[in-house]
């Protein structure tokens, strides 16, 4: 009998439930994975402020695994564990009597004000050196001072991290899985742990930290009946941020030519390393420093990614009153975009260009405030926008190298920014470096590689990267590195 999958992979704009299925024809092993199930991530507003609908993202989570499970049995294949990964940093609070709050804060509700002046507090540096984690206003524990100064919560609450909620409510356990818990800003990389001091205070407890590969309990009853098993199915702790899931697919510390971009509605670029560089040139730069699988440290700069066009879109599209799909929309734009002649760019990290109302007009703005002219047609503004995230995307692979002293031989984008061919070219042509172009479900491939290795059907994570996957998206596409003849292109010097 073959043996399958299940992956859940929260994103802030949409969900996806993913079945893999894994095969062994005359010795050779393959994994084939395709969709159970699709639904749009839609935030709500509430008086609290704008948040998260768990209830509606569990709901479709089940029936995405009821027909992964259904999959599954057509395929005369036995379901062997489930993974979960999502967005870092937010989190559902759950009661001394193990009820979930309704609000979960969206990480785009955080207050900066209130951010700006703890940090002014803090010795900024120390808490980088003890965590990694660059001083960001949508860090966990910014939303926990947040909390507190709007007396949402109880003190007894236990907190769940994104995907650790989906995990409790598949399971009932309580815990907080290491990659996730790394994003928080509140983690002692020194001890895999906790940190007192910085945890002291805060308006909330804090679950107790799960490796990832560990057995994180099994379905409910409930559970179990309502997705159509016949047994309760293992739930697996994978690398739950979906950042280090889409990492794990594609590289890890012991490849020091691989940059990777991560590219979703947020943008991550960055190395995987052995261990933490955990001084004032990382922080300086604006470096973060996640885990990863297997104990790897993700160098990564957070940047913004595929949300700008996503959202430069609804606002061309609400303004047309168009009933035009955004992917014909974007197809078309994007045409006309390789053939702009336009150049300007902006800084797409800028933190006036994170809200969402009026978006054009701030990409405008920032375009003349760099010198350049403004952008006069919509195909000139997307082009702002491709040119400046693949100049960010390049800019910060070439300083994670300096600051690491590696060697880049090339690019990996991941993500939905893999099927945009504009971004990678450019991405290519501005580092000089060839560009290898997806998988674009790098996270789900990730969770269910790592799921396998948990359920002990393939070895370990190096020897699961190597199996042949069909994904339905084709193989990757290879952009070559634009203007380079014999020598092979590198990004950072080890001398």
């Amino acid at each position: 009998m073959s043996t399958a999958y299940l992956a859940v992979d929260l994103g802030s704009s949409s969900v996806r439930v993913m079945v893999g299925i894994l095969r062994t024809v005359s010795g050779v092993r393959s994994l084939v994975i395709r969709e159970a199930g699709r639904f749009p991530n839609v935030p709500v507003r509430r008086p609290e402020g704008l948040g998260w609908d768990v209830g509606a993202l569990y709901a479709g989570v089940m029936e995405g695994l009821r027909s992964g499970v259904a999959a599954a049995r057509a395929a005369d294949a036995e379901v062997r564990g489930i993974g979960v990964a999502a967005w870092g940093v937010d989190y559902a609070r759950l009661t001394a009597d193990g009820t979930l709050r309704d609000f979960v804060r969206h990480h785009r509700d955080a207050d900066a004000v209130l951010a700006a002046q703890t940090s002014s507090e803090r010795d900024l540096a120390a808490d980088y050196a003890m965590t990694g984690v660059l001083d960001q206003a949508i860090n966990t524990v910014h939303q926990l001072r947040q909390d507190r100064a709007a007396g949402i919560g109880a003190a007894d609450d236990t907190i769940l991290l994104t995907a650790d909620i989906f995990v409790h409510l598949l399971t009932g356990r309580v815990g907080a899985e290491i990659s996730l818990a790394s994003t928080t800003g509140l983690l002692d990389r020194a001890t895999g742990d906790w940190s007192i001091p910085l945890s002291a205070g805060l308006p909330a407890l804090l679950p107790p930290i799960v490796e990832d590969g560990a057995w994180s309990g099994s379905t409910t009853p409930e559970v179990t009946a309502a997705i159509g098993a016949d047994d309760p199915v293992p739930v697996f702790a994978v690398t739950a941020h979906d950042t280090a899931a889409a990492f794990m697919a594609v590289t890890d510390a012991a490849d020091e030519g691989t940059g990777v971009v991560s590219s979703g509605s947020w943008g991550v670029a960055g190395l995987a390393l052995a261990a933490p560089l955990l001084d004032e040139s990382a922080r300086r730069e604006g470096f973060t420093q996640e885990i990863g699988a297997d104990g790897d440290t993700l160098l990564v700069k957070n940047l913004s990614g595929m949300w700008l066009l996503q959202q430069t879109l609804r606002e061309w599209a609400e303004a047309d009153g168009s009933s035009a799909s955004p992917i014909e929309m974007l197809t078309d734009l994007l045409a006309a975009a390789a053939d702009s002649h336009y150049r300007g760019g902006f800084d797409p990290a800028d933190p006036s260009l994170q809200a969402p109302d009026g978006l054009t007009a701030r990409i405008a703005a920032a375009c003349t405030a760099t010198g350049s002219e403004p952008p006069t047609s919509r195909a000139d503004l997307v082009r702002a926008i491709v040119d400046s995230l693949a100049a960010a995307y390049a800019d910060t692979l070439r300083v994670a190298a300096d600051l690491s002293r590696r060697r880049l031989e090339r690019i990996r984008i991941v993500g939905g920014g893999a099927r945009n061919d504009l971004l990678c070219a450019l991405t290519a042509e501005r580092s000089g470096l060839p560009v290898i172009a997806g998988p674009v479900e790098a996270s789900v491939r990730g969770v269910l590689l790592q799921v396998a290795v948990a359920a002990g059907d393939l070895t370990d994570a190096a020897s699961a990267r190597g199996i042949a996957v069909d994904d339905g998206d084709g193989p990757a596409r290879f952009h070559p590195a634009a203007a380079v003849a014999a020598a092979t292109p590198t990004i950072g010097d080890p001398s």
